[in-house]
């Protein structure tokens, strides 16, 4: 069976599209049928598993027939395997919905989840004027006061030793991308994300009392925000130097008082260290956000929660991101974001994190993750929100 390449220069006289649709349509119809008889056949496969205590998937067979199938196929083959791994893993999703849909551990989690954020303890990295204290502030209201740590592994600790119900992180910057050490201390914690907030960044160039623009030499920031205004600096010939946090730089820039350091922050930390803003909005690219979310040791899916972020690993294989990804797109689901991180340890190996949108009380999405997490290795719910 094989689908010679046809010769496009000529083409028959009698051919024409509405007969050609009719002829496409009757297939479709065929295909329609073998595929609920297939799906049938995945319900009695389904029992038998059951009854004999085997896993859904069996790798190496699935493997076997794919190839086998991919051989038949022909000029089609590629396409043909395609197909059939879609249909392969539509029907072991249908058989984890049927095994464990109704008790399965991860299911009663997701349903029994607070709806209500619970406490007034938060933790933010840097110190008062940084933006993880304008996040905190825009989430929680303007009579949040957080305390503050110097970094990102300490706000997870505060968490953690309970200290704080709450951190705000930053997670995602429109310029300079993901923030990864939160990233992978996000998945070491296993903490939820039960919250999200951006926050507009307007950098400013802050300075002692009295320094000018040719007195600056040097620039203290955070290396997100040294990133974000990368092309300013350069223009301006400033040498850069890293700093935990934008606002803790501001604050030993004030305490220095020496006019050829300079500190990139908020316009906030600048009047709470009575600096001078030398520029406003250097930032390289208008419209810089930063993306915080809010972390916390207890599962709480509130009310109108509409985006959903996931951790899993995947097998180093040819087409397994997509076969994860083709179940979203099966099931209706718009993806937003996907990131990944090399795992440590493991030459090629990654971990991927997504977020979709929607919400766990929409049974389609409660059975996809629920089916995930059984098939997948260092699975991990991070949160709905």
């Amino acid at each position: 069976m094989t689908g010679m390449t046809p010769d496009m220069n000529h083409i028959p006289e009698d051919l024409n599209l509405p007969d050609i649709r009719k002829e496409i349509d009757a297939i479709d119809s065929q295909l329609l049928d073998l595929f609920i008889q297939r799906m049938q056949a995945a319900e009695k496969v389904a029992m038998v598993k059951k009854r004999d205590g085997l896993p859904i998937t069996n790798l190496k067979r699935e493997q076997e027939i794919l190839d086998a199938f991919e051989e038949r196929g022909g000029d089609f083959g590629s396409g043909a395997r395609t197909m059939l791994a879609t249909l392969i893993d539509i029907s072991c999703a249908y058989q984890q919905m049927l095994l464990y849909g109704e008790d399965g551990k991860l299911r009663k989690r997701l349903m029994t989840a607070g709806s209500i954020l619970k406490g007034s303890k938060i933790a933010c990295q840097g110190t008062t004027g940084a933006y993880s204290h304008l996040a905190a502030r825009q989430f929680f209201g303007e009579d949040a006061e957080p305390l503050f740590f110097p970094k990102f592994q300490d706000v997870f600790d505060a968490v953690t030793e309970g200290y704080t119900d709450f951190g705000v992180l930053p997670i995602e910057n429109t310029t300079a991308g993901a923030v990864d050490d939160v990233y992978d201390l996000l998945t070491r914690h296993g903490f939820y994300i039960v919250g999200e907030t951006d926050v507009a960044i307007n950098h400013c160039l802050l300075a002692p009392k009295g320094a000018t623009m040719q007195d600056i030499k040097e620039v203290y920031a955070h290396p997100q925000a040294l990133s974000q205004c990368a092309r300013y600096i350069q223009r301006h010939g400033f040498e850069t130097n890293e700093y935990s946090n934008n606002a803790v730089a501001a604050k030993h820039v004030s305490r220095w008082n020496d006019p050829t350091k300079a500190a990139i922050a908020s316009s906030v930390a600048g009047r709470q260290f009575d600096l001078d803003i030398l520029e406003e909005d250097i930032q390289d690219i208008d419209g810089n956000q930063t993306r915080f979310i809010i972390i916390s040791k207890h599962l709480v899916i509130r009310e109108g929660a509409d985006k959903i972020s996931l951790t899993f690993s995947l097998p180093h294989q040819t087409g397994s991101l997509y076969r994860v990804l083709s179940r979203f797109a099966a099931n209706g689901m718009n993806i937003s974001k996907i990131e990944s991180r090399p795992l440590k340890g493991q030459n090629f190996s990654y971990r991927f994190y997504l977020d979709f949108n929607g919400n766990v009380h929409d049974e389609k999405v409660c059975s996809l993750i629920c089916a995930l997490s059984t098939e997948m290795s260092h699975f991990k719910f991070l949160g709905n929100y």
